[in-house]
């Protein structure tokens, strides 16, 4: 039996961590849904390029934020049934303000949001993209008090 399989580059996500009740998200237009996803900074993995440094400059480009503690909290397959794509998932601290360098092509707008009121809205099934849900998972023990 053959089964499709797609070559995708790996990506990095980033869960910034603003303050210390704070995180920073992406509003993002994604054209194949046609419509708007609150979604955590992330992006794929340049040719010669390590995860840690994707995430850097992802968060940079998407955010203009740039963190001072990184720590990687793991990695998921992102669509293992046709891809080996791996999702390094890093959380980004000592957050910085500077300068948005998104791509022409990317439609999207920064947004704060509390630690809590995301946790709200990912229970309550209106955080959806797949890579921020898993993210804020693996974060979740050290963002929330009580948990573990």
């Amino acid at each position: 039996m053959n089964h499709p399989r797609l070559v995708l580059h790996d990506f990095s996500v980033i869960v910034p961590v603003l303050g210390r009740d704070k995180l920073v998200f992406v509003w993002n237009y994604r054209p194949p849904i046609n419509g708007w996803e609150l979604e955590l900074p992330a992006g794929l993995v340049n040719d010669g390029e390590n995860s840690q440094t994707c995430a850097r400059r992802e968060l940079t480009e998407e955010t203009g934020y740039s963190a001072s503690s990184w720590k990687k909290l793991g990695w998921l397959h992102s669509t293992p049934g046709i891809s080996a794509q791996r999702a390094h998932v890093y959380l980004a601290k000592g957050l910085k303000r500077g300068r948005v360098h998104r791509e022409p092509y990317e439609q999207m707008e920064t947004r704060i949001v509390s630690v809590r009121e995301a946790y709200r809205l990912l229970r309550a099934g209106r955080l959806v993209h797949s890579t921020t849900v898993s993210a804020l998972g693996l974060a979740e023990e050290g963002l929330l008090p009580g948990t573990s």
